[in-house]
């Protein structure tokens, strides 16, 4: 049976490339999901490309793809996927349903001819764009896919995956206690009451995928960008009561020696508490057979 989770695209913002970047890759945000029968995509950023690539040319079904918001690095990868050009495939497009904008009316607009050669006529495949509701969960096999609105510009979904074995986050834009600059293991009790919804909905995961944009001294001037401290990242770790931190969403300026730099200081940080945190990388696959249980395979060499 074939259970994994795969990183196209784990850098935020915008897609970088350069000597410094080529451990941890450049392609923005798409996370491939495969449980069983079960396939989806979430996000469309610049990673969508080379999994378009060796996508099976006949797949049987509609391929879902799940946009947690509409910002530039998580839709970008779209116009180069290449099933989106072949007449025989169909797509299913999620996005937020308090979006203001119809899916296809963003879809239209972002591929305008000023801006993408031939427009949207290029696209060949059969589109449709569905609303996704907090509300209402999407069950696709064993598989149910949740969705909380979580803190960040406009309106953004985080995930949460549940098969039979595991309960996975994945918020790639979301800043926790806004504003916070102390300790990452004491915050005020009136913040993490402010931030009670999106704890509860993400509580006692096997497996949280979360950003940590900024490191401490960063967040300082950048506080409202929508993107979470390294601190804050953890202080959501331990409210959630969640073992396991992959890091994701990297900024374009980190190099590779600023990402493990930080790796080192949150484990520096949760030396001795029970908690893990590891950094991301473009092309790593995390199996998915038992619960708790999640194997490095390796690096996808970038093309």
């Amino acid at each position: 049976m074939t259970r994994f989770l795969k990183f196209w695209g784990t850098r935020g913002s915008c897609p970088v490339s350069g000597p410094q970047y080529v451990e941890y890759g450049g392609n923005t945000p798409c996370l491939e999901v495969a449980y069983d029968d079960t396939y989806f995509l979430i996000d469309a950023g610049t990673g969508i490309r080379p999994l378009g690539e060796q996508f099976r040319k006949n797949i049987g079904k509609e391929i879902q793809i799940f946009l947690s918001h509409p910002h530039l690095d998580h839709l970008i990868g779209l116009p180069f996927f290449a099933p989106a050009f072949q007449k025989e495939t169909q797509i299913a497009i999620w996005l937020p349903a308090q979006m203001a904008k119809s899916g296809k009316t963003l879809l239209t607009q972002f591929l305008s001819s000023e801006v993408f050669p031939g427009g949207f006529e290029q696209i060949q495949a059969l589109l449709r764009f569905y609303p996704a509701f907090e509300e209402i969960p999407i069950q696709m096999g064993e598989v149910s896919l949740h969705f909380c609105q979580i803190a960040h510009p406009g309106v953004t979904y985080g995930f949460k995956i549940i098969t039979p074995k595991q309960k996975i986050g994945y918020i790639t834009d979301h800043e926790f206690l806004r504003g916070y600059c102390g300790p990452w293991d004491s915050p005020p009790p009136h913040l993490l009451e402010r931030e009670a919804k999106t704890i509860h909905f993400f509580s006692d995961l096997d497996l949280l995928i979360h950003e940590a944009q900024f490191s401490a001294e960063e967040y300082k001037t950048k506080i409202g960008w929508g993107h979470s401290s390294l601190p804050n990242t953890l202080a959501f770790l331990k409210a959630t009561r969640t073992p396991q931190l992959l890091v994701t969403h990297h900024d374009p300026s980190h190099s590779d020696a600023d990402l493990h730099a930080l790796q080192q200081e949150a484990n520096r940080m949760l030396e001795g508490t029970g908690f893990s945190a590891r950094w991301i990388r473009d092309g790593e696959k995390i199996e998915l057979p038992a619960p708790c249980h999640f194997c490095y395979v390796g690096k996808m060499r970038s093309s």
